[in-house]
């Protein structure tokens, strides 16, 4: 396993917070949209909802055993049988790419002037990757990781790392298989686009903000 960094974070500037169930963002009372929501109601994705629980389950187990390994506290004699293949495919491209030092796993983060959020699951100062279970590989990815690239530029924008210029960090999907195979996808450094869609959600969905009681 390659020695991973964890670089502390720049202080927050709000109180963001996140229901996993429902995976819904809030600032405050007031609730704003996350990157998967804004491209399900633009059109672009589909709501996931309908997928088979066990693959559903598999993906976030899979995420989650990423997440303890990259933070070096993983049992690995405590996968299940269904996640190793997926995890094993991890293994291998981790080993055949260093990741580099990690700058937030798995961390909620809102853009407060365009007032979307989301979670990457891994930003270093190499590159923002997004791991997926997945051989049906969906070219949208591409604006997902777009999003990702304007919440990274807000929460890290007081960055004080020499080796790291956010404005060239590249977005990767890495498809982890069940024979223990990955495919990557590099979609580079572009992220343009993610204003469209920002402006096609506002005009789709109007103003209205839901707040808590």
């Amino acid at each position: 396993m390659q020695k991973t960094t964890i670089i502390p974070s720049p202080s927050k500037k709000y109180s963001l917070s996140f229901d996993p169930v429902e995976h819904k963002y809030w600032i405050g009372k007031k609730r704003i949209p996350g990157v998967s929501e804004i491209l399900q109601k633009v059109g672009l994705t589909k709501d996931f909802k309908g997928v088979d629980q066990f693959y559903r389950d598999r993906g976030i187990a899979t995420h989650k055993a990423i997440e303890l390994h990259l933070l070096g506290c993983l049992d690995q004699s405590s996968l299940d049988m269904a996640i190793q293949p997926c995890f094993n495919a991890f293994l291998a491209y981790e080993r055949e790419h260093p990741l580099g030092n990690i700058l937030a796993l798995e961390k909620p983060m809102a853009n407060l002037s365009e007032s979307f959020a989301g979670t990457a699951d891994l930003v270093t100062d190499k590159a923002i990757y997004d791991w997926k279970c997945s051989k049906s590989h969906d070219k949208v990815a591409e604006l997902q990781g777009q999003a990702y690239k304007h919440l990274v530029f807000e929460n890290w924008l007081d960055l004080k790392h020499s080796a790291t210029d956010l404005t060239r960090l590249s977005f990767i999907v890495v498809e982890l298989h069940d024979d223990g195979t990955y495919a990557e996808f590099n979609y580079g450094e572009s992220y343009e686009e993610w204003s469209s869609v920002l402006a096609l959600y506002r005009w789709r969905t109007g103003k209205n903000e839901e707040t808590k009681e």
